[in-house]
């Protein structure tokens, strides 16, 4: 894909990016992340629709829910020096593999959304994270003694639209999961050139043919603690 300029451009000051490190958190179920951000945080700032919280070793971009609103508050705060990207969401369940609390790392992605086109072309169908950063989440993930499971994922902007025929032509191309923004945040970084990979906890299973929802449960809580908060606060 050509990389033609934009005519509209983002702007965005405020202090550099640790090392060009951000951790992207979409949304959080609670209040509890957000509080204890404003309480680690050197300092913040607002980068509509989100607000970035500096931390020691990296920044965290909470907000930005679905491609197209994260996309927007990733071009502003690319005006920051950022080099490498770290999604950490939470994502529904396509596979009886995949339960409720359980830790999935993406290999690749499906775009089922409007914006990772804009950015650059899948390879095959798919987007991929870079290869440095998913070895590193992997070893994350095995020297902490955490227990993951790998596949491809797809990504919506239509998360009331998930039909029982959508879930099936799905599963034949052995899709497991699926969440609104990770095609896209490949998709784009791979335009820019930046690393980028993503680690999910399983928040609702919807293979069944019926959505169980455990969002704000304690399986979904207890593993966010367990996965997130250490790639968060002691990265």
């Amino acid at each position: 894909m050509r990389k033609e300029p934009s005519i509209t451009r983002p702007e965005l000051s405020g202090p550099p990016l640790p090392e060009g490190r951000l951790i992207y958190f979409p949304f959080f179920p609670g209040s509890e992340l957000p509080g204890r951000l404003s309480r680690s945080s050197s300092a913040s700032l607002t980068v509509g629709p989100g607000r970035l919280f500096y931390l020691g070793q990296a920044a965290v971009l909470l907000g930005g829910l679905g491609a197209p609103a994260g996309i927007m508050a990733l071009e502003k705060t690319r005006q920051l020096g950022l080099r490498e990207i770290l999604l950490l969401s939470y994502c529904g369940s396509l596979s009886p593999e995949l339960v409720i609390g359980q830790a999935f790392l993406p290999v690749k992605a499906l775009s089922r959304e409007g914006t990772s086109r804009h950015y650059s072309r899948a390879s095959n169908g798919f987007y991929f994270p870079s290869p440095g950063a998913l070895k590193e989440l992997r070893l994350f993930l095995s020297e902490s003694n955490l227990t993951w499971t790998e596949g491809a994922i797809v990504s919506t902007d239509a998360p009331y639209r998930e039909t029982a025929s959508w879930m099936k032509s799905l599963q034949r191309k052995k899709i497991m999961a699926v969440d609104m923004e990770i095609s896209a945040v490949l998709s784009f970084a791979a335009f820019y050139r930046l690393r980028a990979a993503g680690l999910f906890i399983v928040s609702d299973e919807l293979f069944s043919g019926r959505w169980k929802n455990g969002s704000h449960g304690p399986e979904v809580m207890a593993a966010t603690a367990k996965y997130f908060y250490p790639l968060i606060f002691d990265s």
